[in-house]
């Protein structure tokens, strides 16, 4: 049973790699009002690339990634990639704390995935939970058509790509390194990067200097915010360290003001609340649902 320590450490470990994260995006969301999306994706995920191979070098002394060419791998790669055009294409267009309540639809989405597609169990309780956070997030996108954020539903879609992305991540055989799956994924959305611009007619241009900086900048934050999101869930209870992901939206809220100047309106505010609730709640059935199939199974 986990510590006191080992959940602290891993509660510092995931609100820290939040904070990375948050930094991470503020750069490229920095970068991508001036460049194109593509090409912001292209050189951000190279320079990862040579950050992520160093590492692997220097874990394994050698570059050979075995078990890669799983279909599971693969599959959760291309979806990675679709997440992220999808993720920094609204990125441009929202507000920081807005995208961010709209990704964190990804836990309730899974939810709702399992249920359908592989008949887990999901009581009335997590039900109600979705349907309040779908709320939520129908405060967000506005669908009135004096309203409606057509970029919302951008956000919406890869909150999904990436809720079906960790489903298929559970399903990856357990012996494969996170750091090679890493890198797999991150050269698939370097590909999606540069396949993006041409589909939709970027203008590439030379980044000046200071750019290429934050871009590499950015990676370090990537990189680092994912080693910690990694380490925040080995040897932890996770349902008491999960919740913490939520200090994403105070994160991006501080960035989304400070930097760009950006206040939510009271309906955005109002439908980000409800999905941290219902997020917060879901995860607590979850706990008690884990829970009663323990105490079910030590009494057989």
């Amino acid at each position: 049973m986990p510590s006191y320590q080992d959940n602290k450490r891993g509660i510092i470990a995931l609100t820290s790699g939040c904070a990375l994260f948050t930094v991470n995006d503020t750069i490229t969301k920095i970068t991508a009002l001036t460049y194109g999306i593509g090409e912001v994706l292209v050189i951000r995920g190279l320079i990862c690339l040579v950050i992520l191979g160093a590492a692997l070098f220097a874990i394994q002394r050698t570059l050979i990634i075995h078990g890669a060419l799983q279909n599971t791998v693969l599959l959760r790669a291309g979806l990675d990639g679709i997440a992220n055009i999808a993720f920094v294409t609204a990125l441009t267009k929202l507000r920081l704390a807005d995208l961010m309540a709209l990704n964190l639809m990804s836990p309730l989405i899974v939810t709702m995935l399992l249920a359908f597609f592989f008949k887990e169990q999901v009581g009335w309780r997590r039900w109600s939970a979705i349907g309040f956070g779908v709320a939520g997030m129908l405060l967000i996108v506005k669908p009135s058509p004096a309203n409606f954020n057509e970029w919302a539903l951008v956000a919406l879609a890869g909150a999904c790509c990436s809720a079906t992305r960790d489903i298929v991540t559970r399903r990856i055989q357990p012996g494969t390194s996170t750091l090679a799956v890493t890198f797999v994924s991150m050269v698939a959305t370097t590909a999606a990067g540069s396949l993006y611009g041409p589909l939709t007619g970027e203008e590439w241009k030379t980044l000046a200097p200071h750019f290429v900086g934050l871009l590499l900048l950015a990676s370090v934050f990537l990189t680092a915010g994912s080693a910690l999101a990694v380490a925040a869930f080995r040897g932890v209870d996770v349902s008491l360290v999960a919740p913490f992901r939520y200090s994403l939206l105070i994160w991006s809220g501080l960035s989304g003001y400070f930097v760009f100047g950006e206040i939510s309106d009271r309906l955005s505010i109002a439908g980000t609340l409800m999905i941290v609730g219902s997020g917060l709640y879901a995860l607590h059935r979850e706990r008690v649902r884990q829970r009663d199939i323990a105490s079910q199974t030590a009494v057989r």
